[in-house]
């Protein structure tokens, strides 16, 4: 068996793209491997997720095959995994009984001299596992605590122990509170002023003081000179992750967005580049303009979400601004009104230069459709182009196309529809349908095809958007990120592990 196949398809599970992880997963002929302790995992997992989108009777067909799955994996392998994923499903398939029994039977087999080998972490997070399905709560939470304290930093497999002790409180009927204090350290977005010194002590003090109260895990945002450079460097020195979204390539970031500032700042900005865990860049092909840089802050904030979400943590929002600077933005409104934490750091301005960015272009949702399909989209709506049978549309928001999309493939359900969200201008108007028509061109069943930049900032937009990750296609303007925007909710790892 092809263990780096497997490995893909988990990969793909874990990071939400459940669709494409199961339509490999049949493709290859995995399911009717039934000798194959791996390949009965990861069948375990993908029922498990698919259960996490279904009700009713489908639901339990689903929860009991994967129960299935997963035994057969441990009984060929003597591994603990699999077994007590089937003995949480149990339960929550209603099967208490049979839950406990599976319970006892991976904390026998952890004690076995013929148990599979695993990490220490995982062998303690199985144990508190298997104790919490045996009603034995305190005993759960001391082991859980020594796993914790022994890996601080395995953040994403502290995050599925999380996901799945809370969904067995919950068939339980216990409070979760007492996991808040294992969760992974908050995902931050950043951003702030351009206009401070390159040695102004007190903005680094103060930038320095908020970061230390929130001690994030992982920050997004860009570098531009003086606040969002002070906050990423001071994020890498309490031990965070930093992930670049910039609007524009990088060097033509630098030269409107560092260098007019003060020179000193180049340096800096290339070390952050150099550090950082990644750097997205939405569009490496046209300048930086207001419009670009409006939508790589929702991206970035999307983004965050989308970490936060993943981590089991909290996603929480730094400011730094002027004294008098106006209430919050559209962007940060959102933010706050789904309930997400945001913080300031209001400092005086200690430098009076500034960089002067064109405001031609104007942040746009474009939707590509068949031309046949375009006379059912909204008034709202305005035609830019027309080529290959296809239209482009264009609306003031990416939540306004969005909507529009899903009207669409909900009567039109086999229908090959883009959806992209840029800065356009007369003269980009061309690349942008280039653009769409790659998005347009996958077949993305039932589902409407999304550029990166939009599937983020829908996820500020509309949180319970059911956006996957499904992989990247290249076309006339280079590699794509490519992105599902499908009809129905996805739980995702809802079901644990």
């Amino acid at each position: 068996m092809d263990r780096a196949q497997l490995n893909s398809i988990t990969r793909l599970a874990r990071a939400g793209a459940l669709e494409q992880a199961w339509a490999q997963f049949l493709t290859a002929g995995l399911d009717t491997r039934l000798d194959d302790p791996n390949a009965l995992t990861v069948h375990g997992r993908l029922l498990k997720d698919r259960a996490a989108q279904a009700d009713g009777e489908t639901r339990d067909a689903l929860l009991n095959d994967a129960i299935a799955a997963y035994e057969r994996a441990s009984h060929l392998s003597r591994a603990t995994y699999p077994l007590i994923n089937a003995a949480t499903l149990a339960l929550l398939a209603g099967r208490r009984d049979r839950a406990q029994a599976l319970a006892l039977e991976t904390l026998a087999l952890i004690d076995s001299d013929d148990c599979a080998p695993e990490t220490t972490y995982w062998l303690d997070a199985t144990r508190a596992e298997a104790c919490l399905l045996l009603g034995r709560k305190g005993e759960a939470e001391t082991i859980l605590g020594r796993a914790v304290e022994n890996q601080p930093e395995a953040w994403e497999d502290h995050a599925s122990t999380l996901r799945q002790f809370a969904m067995i409180a919950a068939e339980m009927g216990w409070s979760a509170d007492w996991l808040d204090r294992y969760r992974p350290p908050p995902s931050l977005h950043f951003d702030g002023i351009l206009g401070i010194a390159e040695d102004d002590a007190e903005a680094r003090d103060a930038i320095a003081s908020a970061l230390h109260t929130i001690r994030p895990g992982n920050v997004v945002g860009a570098l531009a000179a003086g606040a969002d450079i002070m906050v990423a460097e001071e994020a890498l020195r309490l031990g965070a992750h930093l992930h670049v979204v910039l609007p524009c390539a990088p060097e033509l970031f630098l030269q409107a967005s560092v260098l007019p500032l003060e020179s000193a700042w180049e340096a800096r900005f290339a070390h952050l580049m150099d550090e950082a865990v990644s750097v997205l860049i939405l569009d490496d092909w046209q300048p930086l303009s207001l419009a670009s840089i409006a939508i790589a802050r929702q991206a970035a904030m999307g983004l965050a979400i989308r970490d936060a979400r993943r981590l089991q943590s909290s996603a929480i929002a730094l400011r730094v601004q002027e004294p008098d600077q106006e209430g919050p933005s559209h962007d940060d409104a959102d933010w706050m009104r789904h309930g997400l934490e945001l913080r300031r750091v209001v400092i005086e301005r200690s430098n009076l230069s500034s960089a002067a960015l064109p405001s031609t272009s104007q942040a746009t949702a474009l939707l590509t459709l068949p031309t046949a399909l375009a006379r059912e989209l909204p008034s709202g709506s305005k035609r830019l182009a027309s080529r290959e049978g296809l239209a482009l549309h264009s609306f003031s928001t990416i939540t306004e196309g969005a909507r529009a999309a899903q009207h669409l493939v909900a009567q039109h359900p086999n229908a090959r529809l883009g959806l992209d969200y840029c800065a356009v201008s007369d003269a980009s108007l061309s690349v942008h349908f280039d653009r769409g028509l790659t998005l347009s061109s996958t077949d993305i069943k039932g589902a409407i095809a999304l550029s990166e930049a939009a599937a983020l900032a829908l996820t500020l937009q509309i949180p319970a958007a059911n956006v996957e990750p499904m992989g990247s296609i290249r076309g006339a303007t280079g590699e794509l990120s490519i992105y599902g925007l499908f009809p129905d909710r996805v739980s995702g790892n809802q079901l644990g592990k």
